[in-house]
């Protein structure tokens, strides 16, 4: 590994922590020599693109609204991750993990250490699990208590028999975040003052340590007590800041700006432009463009009001318009990941309704509209409660959802529904729909990450939506007994959350599968939300400087690339 060099060598003279305090982030990254152009040849100064200003940002994973997770992937050790490239979980702060029945055996790295010098002990785990329990982590979902076993052990009590693969990938979302002397004070306290606490000088546990912030860029430094830090072939790892994607697109056409873009959509156009050396890592997402519907609107309260939308928007059209590069519809809106729907639903597939993927369908959408009391007055689909439409709500700066809204509003306004597209900061986007205020809009269908490969991931989110707090308004209908059209005729009588929730109950996928299969058939007649295109992540990596694993490398598609090729030795100062 490349030793440290230029003045970080000198700290019996001046800390980094000191210099960073007179020069700033900004100021460090000129001394490293990276204002821009090649990286001077004797440092390794690695520079990371994100959009955000980081004096506003902290390191409370739990204080969602203004933590920025792209530092705290930097100074946080992750228990572990999933490869996308070979279906498994690999092992990062934990040294084994064991799922048998009902407990869940957590052992911990012996060299698992703070950045402070301080091991890392389960004092520390039993304060993090406790928060955990305060601020409502779905882990708590299936534990009913834990026993710290000793210093390193520790073991989960699931309250039922659950799929291991619902533990694996609730255990991907945890990181070696709470330090026992930092966290146990709010133990105690309000849990509103745990998560407006903004955590701004963190005990790290990864890969590096925080040096300084301001506006420009997050300023890191090697943590030399991390467990794999004869890995870390970098000198300074700065989060540069940047305005948008358009500044981050140019930052990457110049090809000697940035190294990175942990996550970033680029459209076809702007790729043609990149030099050799910029390379794209395309890890699927499980994530993307979707309708909520407020189902206490007089209109999409109604199933037919909802298929009628579904059959109208041509979902393939939305791909074309928005990045086919990177883009695909889903095939059927059943509350599945795209890719994952013909392994999960098996031979019930065929008989699922796909409201056209790669058309309009009009003619039944009208049919729908006309059986529930609605006719069309000047254009417009209308019944006593007055016209389909309203305000659809998308999130400012984000370029291809923009382009997605656009193309959705046109095709139903086009229809006769009467919508107007109000784009508004991402605060103010979720609001309206936390405080059920809207009719139908823009939000993604699917949580996102690697748990989204599980069907009760998705599922459950689409009936309760926790990030909304559940602002759509479906939660008290899935809690009660429905009756919907069954598969091949009849009727099916389903309570979609209790039948969700036993997919999570069962021991294997195969005695999941039944379960799937009926509160899948439940989302797609019923549309608690509409999922219309899932995608695959646009990280960017470069490899003039720097080497990088090759494409069926097991560690190549792992969120994220400039984060675990860090932890795992993979990305090398190469100049």
């Amino acid at each position: 590994m490349k030793s440290n060099s230029g003045l970080s060598d000198y700290d019996g003279l001046i800390s980094r922590r000191e210099l960073l305090a007179v020069a700033g982030a900004s100021g460090m990254a000129m001394l490293s020599g990276c204002t821009g152009g090649n990286q001077s040849s004797d440092s390794a100064t690695f520079r990371n693109a994100y959009t955000g200003n980081p004096v506003d940002l902290h390191f409370n994973t739990s204080g969602i609204q203004n933590y920025a997770w792209p530092a705290g992937r930097a100074v946080f050790a992750p228990f572990l991750k999933y490869s996308f490239n070979k279906e498994k979980f690999l092992l990062g702060a934990l040294k084994d993990l064991q799922i048998n029945d009902k407990e869940v055996t957590l052992t911990f790295r012996d060299d698992l250490t703070w950045d402070n010098g301080d091991d890392w002990t389960t004092e520390d785990l039993d304060v993090q699990l406790q928060l955990a329990k305060k601020t409502g982590t779905s882990l708590w979902g299936y534990l009913d208590d834990y026993k710290i076993v000793d210093k390193k052990t520790a073991r989960l009590l699931l309250s039922n028999t659950t799929n291991p693969q619902i533990i694996k990938f609730e255990l991907t979302n945890f990181f070696v975040d709470t330090k026992k002397e930092t966290h146990e004070k709010f133990l105690d306290k309000d849990v509103s003052e745990f998560l407006q606490w903004a955590w701004e000088d963190p005990v790290a546990s990864g890969m590096f340590s925080f040096v300084s912030k301001d506006k420009q860029a997050f300023e890191f430094e090697p943590n030399p007590e991390f467990y794999n830090a004869d890995n870390v072939d970098i000198d300074t790892y700065l989060l540069q800041s940047f305005g948008g994607n358009t500044a981050q697109h140019q930052a990457l056409v110049s090809g000697d700006k940035i190294d990175a873009a942990t996550s970033l959509f680029v459209p076809p156009e702007i790729v043609d432009q990149f030099k050799d050396h910029v390379v794209e890592v395309n890890i699927p997402a499980k994530w993307g463009y979707g309708v909520v519907f407020n189902h206490d609107d007089p209109h999409f309260g109604k199933r037919a009001v909802r298929q009628a939308v579904a059959h109208v928007i041509n979902r393939q059209a939305i791909v074309d318009n928005a990045g086919p590069r990177s883009k695909f519809v889903s095939q059927t809106p059943c509350g599945i990941a795209p890719k994952d729907q013909e392994y999960w639903l098996g031979d019930w597939m065929s008989d699922f309704e796909t409201y056209g993927p790669k058309s309009s369908q009009t003619q039944k959408a009208t049919k729908l509209l006309q059986d529930a009391g609605y006719s069309k007055q000047n254009g417009k689909w209308q019944s006593s409660d007055g016209t389909i439409g309203g305000e659809y709500y998308s999130p400012a700066g984000w370029s291809d959802w923009t382009t997605m809204t656009s193309t959705v509003v046109d095709q139903l306004n086009n229809f006769g529904f009467d919508f107007s597209i109000s784009t508004l900061p991402t605060n103010d986007w979720f609001s309206h729909y936390s405080n059920s205020n809207f009719t139908m809009g823009s939000l993604y269908w699917l949580p996102g990450g690697s748990r989204s490969t599980f069907p009760y991931f998705p599922l459950r989110y689409q009936l309760w939506e926790e990030e909304i707090g559940g602002g759509h308004n479906y939660r008290e209908k899935a809690e009660s007994e429905q009756t919907i059209p069954g598969r091949g005729g009849g009727e099916m009588t389903i309570t979609p959350l209790e039948e969700t929730e036993k997919i999570a109950q069962q021991p294997s996928d195969d005695k999941s599968r039944p379960f799937v299969q009926r509160a899948a058939w439940h989302s797609h007649i019923e549309l608690p939300f509409l999922g219309l295109v899932s995608k695959y992540e646009q990280s960017w990596m470069t490899n003039d400087n720097w080497t990088i694993p090759p494409k069926e490398n097991v560690n190549r598609r792992v969120k994220w690339p400039p984060y675990w090729w860090t932890h795992e030795g993979e990305l090398q100062h190469d100049a």
